[in-house]
């Protein structure tokens, strides 16, 4: 039933002009691996490089906004795109000063690098990250819960 909303969500973007988010839940059997997440471009700009696209930046107001949703889904038992209080990612990355963008998300154990492999190993998510236009990601984990927003002009 949730992916069926994702799509639905997904094509109405794309007949909007708007980005839709994507998720993953990933294998719970894998092993967490705890502690702050890197500020380096992770594989994030490795594979946009591949893609011939242009690097982007890490962006403490990307990562607030990543944050905020991570935190709301661990607190509360949840996983998906609304926020508990009804929030988009799209308010959630206005909410901290930035333009439009898009967001990814993940469900399980896993480090930093698994949870990249796994978005890229994914078409709505790969495409996100793919994003001609993006400048700058935010990206944040809590408990089992992993959030990457996209968004451009938002040092």
């Amino acid at each position: 039933m949730t992916h069926r909303i994702a799509l639905v969500v997904m094509l109405l973007a794309l007949a909007g002009c708007v980005v839709a988010p994507a998720h993953v839940q990933l294998d719970r059997a894998k092993v967490v691996t705890r502690g702050a997440i890197p500020k380096g471009g992770l594989d994030v700009n490795a594979y946009r490089r591949q893609a011939g696209l242009s690097p982007i930046a890490r962006s403490s107001r990307l990562d607030a906004a990543a944050r905020r949703h991570a935190s709301d889904m661990a607190r509360r038992g949840f996983f998906a795109h609304h926020g508990s209080d009804g929030s988009t990612h799209t308010l959630r990355i206005r909410a901290q000063g930035c333009g439009g963008g898009a967001e990814n998300i993940a469900e399980g154990p896993y480090d930093a690098r698994s949870v990249m492999s796994a978005w890229m190993g994914s078409a709505g998510h790969r495409r996100n990250i793919l994003l001609p236009a993006v400048t700058h990601y935010g990206l944040a984990n809590v408990g089992d819960k992993w959030v990457m927003t996209l968004s451009r002009d938002c040092p």
